[in-house]
C-alpha cells in the first residue's frame, strides 16, 4: 500500500483564513436574515395599506432603508401598454414627497428600464458607461439594477435603483427586489380588482341615478300642461345636481334664424317666461354659437370678463365667474341649448358639470321637442292652416267661456260680430283658390289690425269671420268696429299683381236675457249678417227679434228647395220666339219655374237668390240643362225645321270651370245640333266676370253653341262688349219696345241698335212685344224677331208643343196661352 504523501507546512489549513470565511458567512447569514425580516415587515406593511399610491411609496422607501440604496424609483405601465410612468421615487435625488412633480415617462424598450420591461427581465448593469441604452436623467450613475413587477406574465411596471459605485448591485439584490415586486404585483393587481369594483359599484350608482332622472325628464312630456312648466320642471331637476344663480333654455328656429328665450330665471335679473331682448343682436350672443357650433362650452371669470364688454353674456349688470351651456337639437327646424352661470367664486362649474348637462342635454331635448310637436298639434288643431288665426273650435271656446262669465256676473256685456266676404266664390273661380287663401290671409290681417289684444279674430267658415268683444263692450262699440272693417276692406287689395275689389257684410249680436248659449249669440251675429247681405252687401246689421222669423222661414225655403231638386221640381215655362216678318215661330226662350205641391207655380225670384247663397245653382242648371237637351231632342222629331231653345245661366255658373263639361256631355247624350242651343248672359254677370268671359266665348264657339246678350242697350259698356266678344244674338231691351207708343214717334237707340246689328251680322231680338204698335214700328225699323205678351206668355212644354208642330202662331193657340199669367 502506498502512503498518502505528508502535507507540507505550505500545505497545512490555515486557521486564521478559516475564521475569516466563517465569520463572512455569517454575516451573510445574518444578511439574510435581515433581509427575510425586513420582506416580512414589508408584506404585512403592504397587507394593511389599501391605496395603491402609499403602496408604492412605501415600496420606495422600504428599499432605500432595507438595502442601503441610493435611490428607488418605481415606474407603471399606462392604459396605452406602451408607455412607462414614474409614479413614486425616493433617495437623495428625490426627498420623500406624495406626489412626483415632473414625472418621467419611458416607452417600452427605451433605455434600461425600457429593455426590462420589454424582456420581463431583471437587468443588472455594473458599468453604465459601457451600456448604450443607460439614459442619464438628472445626473449620472455607474451602475443600474432593474426589476420587472409581472402578474401572470403581464408587465405592469418595474422597480429601478441606480449608484453611484460601479458593480453594487448584487444577485441578493436582485433576488429581493424581485421577491418585492411579486408582492407589489400582486397587490397592485388586488387593489385595482378593488377598485375597478368600487368605480363599477360608483358607476352602477350614478348610472342609476342618471337613470332615474332621465326617466323623470321622459315622463315631463306627460304630466306638465304647457311649455312654461316644462321648463320650470326641468330647471328643478338640473338644480337638484348642479347649483347655479342663474338658468335658460334658449332654442334657435333655423328656417327663421331666430333665437328666442322660453325660460330664463337669474337670482340678479328677472325669472320669467319668454323673455324679450330687445334691440339686441341675439346672433352675436355667446349661447347663439353655443346652438350653431353644437358645442359644449365651459367658461371661467377671465373669459366672461372678455365675453362682458363684447356684449355677448345676456345680462348686462353683473360678469358671471362661472359659465357652462351645453347644445341640443330638437328636428329639422329646432335646435337649441340649456346655459347656466354663476356670480360668486364658491359656485364653479367642473368638467363632471358639463358632462352630465350634456348628458341630459339629450335627453331634454327629446322631452322638448314632443313639447313643441304636442303643442304644434293643438296649435293646428285649434287654428286655421290658411289664415294662421284661431278656427271655429278655439272661437266657440273663448266665447263660451266669456258667456260663462257673464252668467256668474264676472263680466257685464259680450259681443259678437259674424263677418262674410261678399261673392268670395266669384273670387275664387275668377282667380284661382291660391290667390283666395291670399286674400283671405289679407283680410284677416287687416281687420286683426283693428281690435284689441283681448278681442278674438277667428275664421270659422269658408269665407266666414268671427270676432269676440270682450273689452269695452257695448253697441257704440262694435259698430265702431264694424264700420272701420268696412271701410278698410273697401280698399282694393294687391296679391300677385292682381288688384281683388271685393266688400263684407256684417251681422252683430249682443247678448241679453234672451240668449240661453254662446252658440245662440253667434247664431244670432250671423242671422244679421245674412240679412245684411240681403240688404244689398257691403252692409252692417244687428240683431234684432224680428229677424228670427225671417231666417226661419228662409230655412224652411232651403230645404223645402233642397227636396225640389231632388224630385225635380222645378221645370221650364217656354215664350216663343217669333219672325216678325213671316210670324213663324223660330225658337222658344226657356224660363225656370217652380212648380210646388201645395203652392203652385213659384218665379224664380222668389228662390234663385236663396239657391246661389247657399251651394244649390249647380245642381239646379245641371237638371235644367238636361231638360233643355231632352226637348230639343222630343221638339227635333215633331219639326225638321231648326227650333232653338235659349236660356240664362247664373252669375256663379259663368266662372264655373264644369259648365262646358256638362253642356258638352248634354250635346252628346241626347246627339244634338249645338246651334239649336243658345246661352243667354246678361249685361250684370259679364261686368263682374269680364275676366274669364273671353275663355268661355272661345270654348262655347268651339263646341257651336250659340250665345246672346240679353238685355243690350241698358249698360253703359255694351257696345264695348260687342267688339270683344263674339255675341250670336242681341235682345233689346223690353224698356225701349215699351216706350213704342203713338206720343213717341221717333225711336233712335232702337234704330242705331238694328243698324249695329246688321252691320256686324248678329241676329236682333226685341223683348216685351205687348202690342200690334210695337211689332208694326219694330218690323218697319228692321228688327228681325221678337217676343212678348202679344204673341205668347210662358207656357208649359205641352202649349209649347203645338207651336212646335206648327209653327204659325194661330188665335187658338193665344187663346190657350192667356190663361198662363202674367208669371
Amino acid at each position: 500500500m502506498v502512503k498518502e504523501k505528508a502535507l507540507t507546512l505550505s500545505e497545512q489549513p490555515n486557521q486564521s483564513s478559516n475564521k475569516a470565511n466563517i465569520k463572512e458567512n455569517k454575516r451573510d447569514l445574518q444578511a439574510r436574515y435581515v433581509y427575510m425580516d425586513a420582506l416580512f415587515d414589508f408584506i404585512i406593511k403592504i397587507n394593511q395599506i389599501n391605496s395603491v399610491p402609499e403602496i408604492i411609496w412605501h415600496l420606495a422607501q422600504h428599499t432605500i432603508k432595507s438595502l442601503d440604496f441610493e435611490d428607488c424609483v418605481i415606474y407603471l405601465l399606462e392604459e396605452d401598454d406602451v408607455t412607462l410612468k414614474q409614479v413614486a421615487a425616493y433617495g437623495p435625488k428625490s426627498p420623500y414627497q406624495e406626489k412626483i412633480i415632473n414625472p418621467i415617462t419611458l416607452k417600452i424598450g427605451e433605455g434600461i428600464v425600457g429593455r426590462c420591461a420589454k424582456s420581463k427581465q431583471s437587468v443588472i448593469v455594473k458599468d453604465t458607461s459601457k451600456d448604450p441604452n443607460y439614459i442619464v436623467d438628472d445626473q449620472s450613475r455607474a451602475s443600474e439594477l432593474a426589476v420587472p413587477i409581472i402578474f401572470k406574465n403581464k408587465v405592469l411596471g418595474v422597480i429601478d435603483s441606480e449608484h453611484s459605485q460601479r458593480g453594487f448591485f448584487s444577485n441578493e439584490h436582485q433576488r429581493y427586489l424581485e421577491i418585492l415586486a411579486s408582492a407589489l404585483a400582486s397587490k397592485l393587481t388586488a387593489e385595482q380588482n378593488v377598485e375597478t369594483l368600487e368605480e363599477l359599484v360608483n358607476a352602477i350608482g350614478e348610472s342609476k341615478k342618471l337613470s332615474d332622472i332621465y326617466l323623470e325628464i321622459s315622463n315631463l312630456t306627460f304630466v306638465t300642461r304647457s311649455k312654461e312648466e316644462l321648463y320650470t320642471r326641468i330647471h328643478e331637476i338640473i338644480s337638484r345636481q348642479v347649483k347655479a344663480q342663474s338658468f335658460f333654455v334658449v332654442l334657435y328656429n333655423k328656417q327663421t334664424n331666430k333665437f328666442s328665450f322660453p325660460y330664463i330665471q337669474d337670482d340678479n335679473a328677472v325669472h320669467q317666461f319668454n323673455f324679450q331682448l330687445p334691440d339686441r343682436d341675439t346672433n352675436n350672443l355667446l349661447v347663439a354659437e353655443v346652438i350653431k357650433r353644437q358645442k359644449a362650452y365651459l367658461l371661467e371669470s377671465e373669459d366672461l370678463k372678455i365675453l362682458f364688454k363684447q356684449n355677448r353674456l345676456i345680462f348686462r349688470d353683473k360678469i358671471p365667474t362661472s359659465w357652462m351651456a351645453v347644445p341640443f337639437e330638437i328636428d329639422d327646424e329646432f335646435s337649441g341649448a340649456i346655459a347656466m352661470q354663476s356670480y360668486d367664486q364658491s359656485i364653479q362649474f367642473s368638467y363632471e358639470n358639463k358632462e352630465f348637462l350634456t348628458f341630459l342635454g339629450q335627453h331634454i331635448s327629446s322631452a322638448i321637442g314632443r313639447k313643441i310637436q304636442e303643442q304644434r298639434l293643438q296649435y293646428q288643431a285649434l287654428h286655421d292652416q290658411a289664415t294662421g288665426i284661431p278656427n271655429r273650435a278655439l272661437f266657440m271656446d273663448r266665447l263660451e267661456h266669456a258667456f260663462s262669465l257673464v252668467i256668474d256676473k264676472s263680466k257685464s256685456a259680450l259681443s259678437v260680430l259674424f263677418i262674410d266676404l261678399d261673392d268670395f266664390k266669384l273670387i275664387n273661380d275668377k282667380y284661382g283658390h291660391q290667390k283666395g287663401d291670399l286674400l283671405l290671409r289679407v283680410a284677416a290681417n287687416q281687420i286683426g289690425s283693428l281690435l284689441s289684444k283681448s278681442d278674438t279674430l277667428a275664421r270659422i267658415g269658408g269665407d266666414e269671420f268671427a270676432v269676440l268683444l270682450e273689452s269695452n263692450v257695448s253697441q257704440a262699440r262694435a259698430i265702431q268696429i264694424a264700420n272701420l272693417i268696412l271701410e278698410r276692406m273697401r280698399h282694393p287689395i294687391r296679391i300677385d299683381n292682381v288688384q281683388i275689389t271685393t266688400s263684407i257684410s256684417i251681422g252683430i249680436a249682443l247678448i241679453d236675457k234672451s240668449i240661453d248659449s254662446a252658440e245662440s249669440l253667434l247664431k244670432n251675429a250671423s242671422h244679421a249678417m245674412y240679412h245684411a247681405k240681403k240688404q244689398g252687401k257691403n252692409n252692417i246689421k244687428i240683431y234684432e227679434v224680428g229677424l228670427h222669423q225671417a231666417i226661419l222661414k228662409e230655412r224652411v225655403l232651403i230645404e223645402e228647395l233642397k227636396i225640389a231638386i231632388e224630385k225635380k221640381q222645378l221645370i221650364f215655362y217656354f215664350q216663343p220666339i217669333v219672325n216678325l216678318a213671316s210670324q213663324k215661330v223660330v225658337g222658344f226662350e226657356a224660363l225656370m219655374r217652380w212648380d210646388h205641391p201645395t203652392k203652385g207655380i213659384i218665379a224664380p225670384g222668389e228662390f234663385i237668390q236663396v239657391a246661389e247663397q247657399n251651394n244649390l245653382i249647380r245642381e239646379i242648371d245641371r237638371q235644367l240643362l238636361v231638360s233643355v237637351g231632352r226637348q230639343l231632342q222630343e221638339w227635333g222629331k215633331l219639326n225638321n225645321d231648326p227650333i232653338y231653345i235659349s236660356f240664362n245661366i247664373s252669375a256663379h255658373r259663368f266662372v264655373d270651370s264644369l259648365l262646358i263639361k256638362e253642356i258638352k256631355q248634354t250635346i252628346r247624350q241626347f246627339s244634338l245640333d249645338p246651334s239649336r242651343l243658345v246661352i243667354e248672359l246678361t249685361e250684370s254677370v259679364l261686368m263682374e266676370n269680364i275676366g274669364k268671359a273671353r275663355h268661355l266665348f272661345h270654348q262655347l264657339k268651339l263646341i257651336g253653341v250659340k250665345i246672346s246678350l240679353d238685355d243690350f242697350g241698358t249698360g253703359y259698356s255694351s257696345l264695348s262688349y260687342l267688339n270683344h266678344l263674339p255675341f250670336d244674338i242681341l235682345k233689346i231691351d223690353r224698356s225701349f219696345v215699351t216706350n213704342i207708343n203713338h206720343q213717341t214717334p221717333d225711336h233712335p237707340i232702337i234704330n242705331m241698335i238694328v243698324a249695329l246689328a246688321k252691320t256686324m251680322q248678329i241676329s236682333l231680338v226685341a223683348e216685351g212685344i205687348e202690342t200690334e204698335l210695337q211689332l208694326e214700328k219694330l218690323t218697319e225699323m228692321g228688327c228681325q224677331y221678337g217676343q212678348g205678351y202679344h204673341f205668347a206668355k210662358p207656357v208649359p212644354k205641352t202649349i209649347a208643343e203645338q207651336l212646335v208642330v206648327n209653327t204659325n202662331l194661330s188665335d187658338k193657340f193665344t187663346e190657350n196661352a192667356s190663361q198662363f199669367g202674367r208669371s
